[in-house]
């Protein structure tokens, strides 16, 4: 996971150099002979007057050098505070009541591990959330403000903000893992590779999003094109449904449904929808309005800081993913435990996301390029 703080106190010293006048005196006698004859004798007061020696004031003005106020005042170099308080990250949400638009599928399992462990209301958040089909059905909801935050993947988040839409990437959550996702068929189709899907009918989440790019990717690697194929758009959990009623040949679906797939229809695994070119590749994570962005930079930043929380009890709990899943899925405890994991991540990193809207460029989903970092948090 990506994730991301000294103070210097400096004493100066100072002395203070003082040098003793040294005084001489001098006497006389009160006998009346040497009175008047030792008048000059007594003129000795020249030597007695040594004064000019024993003030050595010249060199007591040593002061100046007593006077090192300058350097114990090291004032500018103790003031390195923004560095140690972190206040920006423990600064009060402006917004504590949060809404999340999400799918319910196995990538969003650590925003409810932190609801459950309690992990946003440390960060004084109160967490509500609502189902959609994906990314893309959010993005008006969004814009509405009837949900403060969106998970879903990130081409439509582009497609969004190259229709003029502005909206800012806050959180990545999600990469691609082996057979986290795939494309699944009947088992007597006879559709058991990509290149049997020609001329087939193939359910997709949502047009022009992370699914139907991967699929693309597929086709290619087949000697196919995008065009060798009907899409139909069909939300993740009534996908396998229509594929044992026969309405699309090939489903397209990422856990738990692949696994339901597989375990209830004993459904062929056609092609893993995130290996060889896109092995690894980011598939999705948190999106806000701009406008959300610049009025409460504090309670994205305390929701970070859970679903950080949650992700690391997700990848690093044994157990943790196969618990939490079936509270928010159709997943049974038991297939929990069988489900394929994608790569669950926090943080941001830009360059990362750069590879999406290059490929949406590639593949004629945008039609100029687009700076992820212009479009992410920070």
């Amino acid at each position: 996971m990506r994730n991301l703080r000294t103070s210097r106190v400096a004493r100066g010293t100072a002395a203070l150099l003082t040098v003793a006048l040294v005084t001489a005196a001098c006497g006389g006698d009160d006998d009346d002979e040497s009175t008047s004859t030792d008048a000059p004798a007594a003129t000795e007061a020249p030597e007695s007057t040594e004064a000019p020696e024993s003030t050595e004031a010249p060199e007591a003005p040593e002061a100046p050098e007593s006077t090192e106020a300058p350097e114990s005042t090291e004032a500018p170099e103790t003031t390195e505070a923004p560095e140690t308080t972190e206040a920006p990250e423990t600064a009060p949400p402006e917004q504590a009541e949060i809404k999340l638009g999400l799918i319910p599928i196995a990538d969003v399992a650590p925003v409810f591990i932190a609801i459950e462990r309690g992990f946003f209301e440390e960060e004084g958040l109160t967490v509500t959330t609502e189902f959609a089909a994906g990314g893309a059905a959010a993005i008006p909801a969004l814009q509405s403000g009837d949900i403060d935050l969106a998970f879903g993947g990130y081409p439509s988040t582009y497609k969004a903000i190259e229709a003029g839409i502005e909206l800012v990437v806050t959180q990545e959550a999600v990469e691609g893992a082996p057979k986290f996702a795939g494309f699944y068929s009947m088992p007597d189709s006879g559709i058991v590779a990509p290149e049997d899907m020609a001329g087939k009918t193939i359910a997709v989440n949502t047009l022009d999003n992370i699914v139907q790019m991967a699929l693309e990717i597929t086709l290619q690697d087949a000697g196919l094109e995008l065009s060798d194929v009907t899409l139909v758009e069909i939300p993740f959990p009534e996908q396998t449904a229509a594929l044992e009623l026969g309405n699309v040949d090939v489903i397209s679906v990422v856990e738990p449904f692949g696994t339901i797939a597989s375990t209830t229809l004993d459904a062929n695994f056609v092609a893993d929808m995130f290996d060889g070119r896109l092995e690894g590749f980011p598939v999705a994570g948190w999106q806000v309005t701009q406008d959300f962005a610049a009025a409460n930079p504090n309670t994205i930043a305390a929701f970070n800081r859970a679903f950080a929380k949650g992700t690391d009890v997700a990848v690093n709990e044994e157990g943790a993913l196969a618990a939490i899943v079936p509270t928010y899925t159709s997943a049974t405890p038991e297939l929990a435990e069988m489900l394929n994991y994608p790569n669950m991540i926090s943080g941001l990193d830009t360059e990362n996301l750069q590879q999406v809207p290059d490929l949406m460029l590639e593949q004629g989903l945008l039609q100029e390029p687009i700076n992820a970092a212009d479009h992410a948090l920070g």
